[in-house]
């Protein structure tokens, strides 16, 4: 059994001259009004028993998240994760013909002891993937070059984009948001390792031609196109409708639509009752509270860095992320006991690329509730 000994924070001076190598590595944005998003001053260390806890609850977790979304799908559940009708039949669809996935992320609650628990699967627009990827990597070469890490990220996207047929591959973002830009332009660098031809694009510059191609500011016809743009997002755009012919098209898969949802967690629970990787959840709060539970996280469906979260104790609130949209449906989980250090909360992400658990990388603030602007801590392996 893991022991609370097999994680630690340590301090370290910073490298000289960090700031442009991680911007020459692609990280433009690692700070903001002087509060660092990457931390260069400390690190996580875990021992090798510990890494591997992790990277098995991944792997465990994927495969039940696969199964909920079968599960889902026969069952008809749309209603169950607020997913409209028009979108239905489309995630049908693309679960059925098991369209072309790429990577995602699960967020894990571990303080070293005992199971790591599942917090919520980031499946459709996971970002800081080229802290966890490169940047973290590049600072292990550095710092600790006998040591090692979790982490084959890089070379599993390389090797995943080889999966795919197209030749060409447009990638877009909303481009005025500088980290959704890292991050295609990250991963369009592993497919050009992967020898595609790669094309950056705002989501907002796709066309539609007459015949009812989607088509880049050349008119050219897309044929293989991964979107930072939330699923949800696009179902509310006009062109939504015009997707099922070209549903195939798309990196994320809209089965994605399935796993990327809080609405998932209770489905999670429904299905496996008292599994030691999952927390008991709910679509209510007096559903949840009936089972014996005081502590209790409230998470939006749709809710992303944290926004809209909110931590009760005995429906007392005791914290809260950043404001969120009123009226989204709420998921109801019980509170995990997370890895605290420095005065730091952590959760932990583990990288899946297909369906390998690929890297581990690690968010913490001095909340509890995991936000936009808490820090990314480079980790280490020992022994």
């Amino acid at each position: 059994m893991a022991v609370r000994s097999n994680i630690r924070l340590l301090s370290r001076l910073p490298r000289p001259g960090w700031k442009p190598r991680v911007e020459a590595a692609g990280l433009i944005w690692h700070g903001e009004g002087g509060i660092p998003y990457w931390n260069e001053n400390q690190h996580l260390v875990l021992t090798l028993e510990a890494a591997e806890v992790l990277e098995d609850a991944a792997t465990d977790l994927h495969a039940l998240c696969l199964d909920a979304c079968e599960q889902i799908v026969r069952r008809g559940w749309w209603a169950r994760l607020a997913i409209p009708d028009a979108a239905a039949g489309l995630i049908q669809a693309s679960w059925l013909e098991r369209d072309f996935s790429l990577y995602g992320r699960f967020d894990l609650a571990w303080n070293g002891s005992g199971p790591p628990k599942m917090l919520e699967y980031n499946a459709d627009t996971p970002t800081s993937l080229l802290e966890a990827a490169v940047i973290q990597w590049h600072w292990l070469e550095d710092t600790y070059p006998e040591c090692d890490q979790l982490n084959s990220i890089h070379e599993a996207l390389v090797d995943r984009w080889r999966a795919v047929s197209e030749t060409t591959v447009h990638f877009a973002c909303a481009w005025d948001q500088v980290e959704d830009r890292q991050t295609i332009a990250y991963l369009a660098e592993t497919a050009e390792q992967a020898g595609k031809s790669v094309v950056l694009m705002d989501m907002h510059e796709i066309g539609l031609s007459p015949d009812g191609r989607f088509t880049d500011t050349g008119e050219r016809p897309i044929d293989k196109l991964f979107k930072l743009y939330p699923w949800e997002w696009m179902a509310r755009e006009p062109f939504f409708a015009e997707i099922g012919p070209e549903r195939h098209r798309f990196v994320e898969p809209a089965w994605k639509m399935m796993l990327s949802n809080k609405g998932l967690l209770p489905v999670l629970w429904e299905l496996n009752p008292g599994h030691p990787l999952l927390l008991p959840a709910a679509l209510s709060r007096e559903e949840l509270c009936s089972q014996g539970i005081s502590r209790w996280v409230e998470k939006p469906f749709f809710g992303r860095e944290g926004a809209g979260v909110a931590m009760l104790e005995d429906g007392i609130r005791v914290a809260r992320g950043a404001d969120g949209h009123p009226g989204e449906p709420l998921a109801y989980q019980q509170s995990a006991e997370l890895f605290s250090a420095g005065g730091k909360h952590f959760v932990w992400g583990l990288w899946m690329v297909g369906d390998a658990c690929r890297g581990l990388s690690a968010r913490g603030d001095s909340s509890p509730v995991t936000g936009n602007l808490s820090q990314f801590y480079p980790h280490r392996i020992e022994g």
